[in-house]
């Protein structure tokens, strides 16, 4: 099964509508996974031109999509169960991450891992945004996936991902947009 995923939108603040590479990239999955700060409901709906979409919220989202998805969420495919959140902890934890990271030379999201894998405890995979770097690693058996944003940024190239599950693996690929 090929799943795209998707995260950190931000349409319309960080670009007015989605790029078409987002739909090139995706064009095909069986369904889509958006991980949050989607922003507005009409780019849930034009994903969903593309297949069915699924979504929990992000920190950015405003209320019409807050009503309307939840801000997590274990799906199931091919046997495989697969936690989404968007992964924001809140202002406090990520200035002691990041001030941490830069004393002890460590990589800025050190801290968000062990978050992540406690809200999700019997899953596969992770699947997060909110730090709009692309991320694929796994950590005590579980893959953490972060599709990166395909909002452009100076500090990232825009991405989505996608995952193909099987019910005897379950792996993820970034697909740079630019």
């Amino acid at each position: 099964m090929k799943i795209g995923v998707i995260a950190d939108t931000h349409v319309p603040k960080a670009m007015p509508a989605l790029p078409g590479r987002v739909r090139e990239a995706l064009r095909g999955a069986d369904i889509i996974l958006h991980v949050g700060d989607i922003c507005n409901l009409a780019t849930l709906q034009e994903l969903e031109e593309l297949t069915i979409t699924m979504a929990v919220s992000g920190n950015r989202d405003d209320e019409r999509v807050r009503k309307y998805v939840e801000p997590s969420r274990v799906v199931e495919f091919a046997n495989r169960r697969i936690g989404m959140i968007h992964g924001h902890r809140g202002l406090l934890p990520e200035l002691a991450d990041a001030a941490r990271a830069k004393l002890m030379g460590r990589p800025q999201d050190e801290g968000l891992y062990p978050y992540l894998l406690s809200q999700f405890p019997d899953v596969d995979c992770i699947l997060f945004g909110h730090t709009h770097r692309p991320y694929a690693k796994v950590h005590h058996g579980i893959l953490l996936f972060n599709p990166g944003s395909p909002a452009p940024r100076r500090s990232a190239r825009p991405s989505v991902g996608l995952l193909n599950v099987s019910s005897k693996s379950i792996s993820g690929r970034i697909i740079y947009l630019s």
